[in-house]
């Protein structure tokens, strides 16, 4: 059985300015395997959250392949690579993008009930994974009502709401002060351990980046491991 979890093949993309041609990526080759960690580092603009919405199935490129588990998401339609990520893939961002009308445990629901879980069934699965993330006290809070770590705390619960293979997180600790940021990423590696998901971490922060395993940088279009003359960035 293979190891590998995604594999991206010579994977460009370009968007049309104008009348100018603007290539974000260029041939990017990049394998990913099961339980990874990796972070993705570069500059604001150098085409991170591009990448990462190409590995997910969220965005297509302009050349090139992305396999999940060998399945080639190219060649799926709309409703394929959705069910693909719902089953699959869990989403943790900069801002958390939790629907303020509803408290944490009906946030962390939303996917399994998505998915088709009963009601009793996905309160229960969320009621859980709050629990495990140290909101025990806070799940019938509403997003407002809770502090920036505590919202990235259940917006990391409802990405695992789904048992996914794979958790990308695109800055997830770029809006939170250092303390917070790093009780969070705390979180993030516990649950990679813990579950043995695979994470892709999009993040400015080499101090951070620098203490998961594989470390990647972005720079005009190309991406290489990153050395020891990224340590500025």
């Amino acid at each position: 059985m293979t190891n590998e979890l995604i594999q991206a093949h010579d994977v460009s993309k370009t968007f049309r300015d104008g009348d100018n041609q603007v290539t974000v990526l260029n041939n990017v080759n990049l394998t990913v395997t099961k339980g990874q960690l990796m972070a993705i580092v570069g500059s604001s603009g150098s085409g991170k959250s591009t990448l990462l919405h190409i590995l997910a199935g969220l965005d297509t490129p302009s050349a090139g392949e992305v396999l999940f588990e060998d399945v080639a998401l190219t060649r799926l339609n709309g409703s394929q690579k959705a069910q693909l990520r719902n089953q699959n893939i869990g989403f943790v961002y900069q801002f958390h993008h939790l629907l303020p009308e509803f408290d944490a445990v009906e946030n962390v629901a939303m996917p399994l009930r998505i998915a088709g879980a009963s009601e009793h069934e996905a309160t229960q699965r969320a009621s859980a994974l709050l629990e495990r993330v140290g909101l025990t006290e806070r799940m019938h809070h509403r997003p407002a009502q809770l502090s920036g770590g505590e919202r990235q705390r259940v917006a990391i619960a409802r990405a695992f709401a789904n048992k996914p293979k794979l958790v990308v997180a695109d800055e997830p600790t770029g809006n939170l002060d250092g303390k917070t940021a790093e009780s969070v990423f705390e979180l993030i590696l516990e649950m990679n351990k813990e579950f043995g998901t695979a994470f892709i971490i999009v993040t400015h922060d080499m101090a951070l980046a620098k203490r998961i395993g594989a470390v990647y940088r972005l720079h005009n279009g190309t991406l290489a491991a990153a050395g020891e003359a990224d340590a500025d960035l």
